[in-house]
């Protein structure tokens, strides 16, 4: 499915696990293990006692690249190896763009260490500095991948969602829930501009179209021969009724969109929807551009 994938390790039990589920699930690519030395505060006494012969980096670029070529061996994997310095989500994307990945994984942490921590913080800076697929992975609750939910707005553009999501599903021999949210004030105007009996009329005609043109996003060739089940909802606020659809639907995978900025090269927007079900999720994530 894919021939390049980049693989961010911060060398903690999660990063590891997330190399041997790459290496499980596409054993064909070529994986590139990266880690990124952000930089460190040197106590002032050590700079005025070493002075010129203190050089941090390249110590710890050494042993980040053992650590690299430990995990490697020990998921019995030959994969290329890049440690670089400097603000990891930067880093990471200038080395992915430099061996054309198609493909970004990365674990995140699920506990807090401290009340304030942000839970996802660098995965959430990751997926908006990267120009291309980013797949946010957690452990799986299943011996095997069941169900993906493609969390779909059915904007102008977003076909990528629902085709990512399909080819994931066929790749993987899984069910496709696909899962669209109507606006929450939707139900609240045409109340307010025509007849009670003709406001749930309405409502259920937008629902039909809703759902068609979600079918209509995924290829013909795969809808053939993966199971499709399609979920219109309304009500809540989106955020609750994706998160709330994957636990229910017991989803291993969430694939959601992620916008480029209209005239500024190089940019994405990530939406706070997104950014919301990144951290919040208790599945993976796959965001994908559109």
């Amino acid at each position: 499915m894919y021939q390049s994938i980049l693989i961010g390790i911060d060398f903690s039990d999660t990063s590891v696990e997330t190399v041997r589920w790459a290496v499980s699930r596409f054993p064909d690519a070529d994986l590139t293990l990266f880690h990124a030395i952000e930089p460190l505060g040197v106590p002032g006494y050590l700079a005025r006692e070493l002075g010129s012969k203190l050089n941090t980096v390249r110590e710890r670029e050494l042993d980040a690249r053992a650590n690299l070529e430990e995990i490697a061996e020990q998921c019995g994997i030959e994969a290329r190896l890049e440690v670089r310095a400097g603000w990891t989500p930067e880093a990471l994307s200038a080395v992915a763009q430099e061996i054309r990945a198609e493909l970004v994984v990365v674990g995140a942490h699920q506990k807090r260490v401290w009340p304030s921590d942000e839970v996802g913080n660098t995965c959430v800076a990751i997926v908006r500095k990267a120009m291309l697929p980013v797949l946010v992975w957690r452990p799986i609750r299943h011996e095997r991948d069941k169900t993906i939910l493609a969390a779909l707005d059915l904007r102008d553009g977003s076909a990528p969602i629902a085709a990512t999501a399909a080819r994931y599903s066929a790749y993987f021999g899984t069910r496709l829930v696909l899962m669209h949210a109507m606006p929450g004030t939707l139900q609240a105007y045409l109340r307010a501009v025509s007849s009670p009996t003709k406001t749930e009329d309405t409502l259920k005609q937008i629902e039909q179209r809703a759902r068609k043109e979600a079918m209509d996003r995924v290829p013909e060739d795969l809808a053939e021969g993966i199971e499709i089940q399609v979920s219109v909802v309304r009500g809540r606020p989106i955020v609750n009724h994706i998160l709330t659809a994957a636990e229910t639907e017991a989803a291993d995978l969430i694939v959601i969109g992620k916008y480029h900025a209209p005239g500024l090269k190089g940019r994405v927007i990530l939406g706070g929807i997104t950014r919301q079900i990144i951290q919040g999720a208790n599945c993976s994530v796959l965001t994908v551009p559109v």
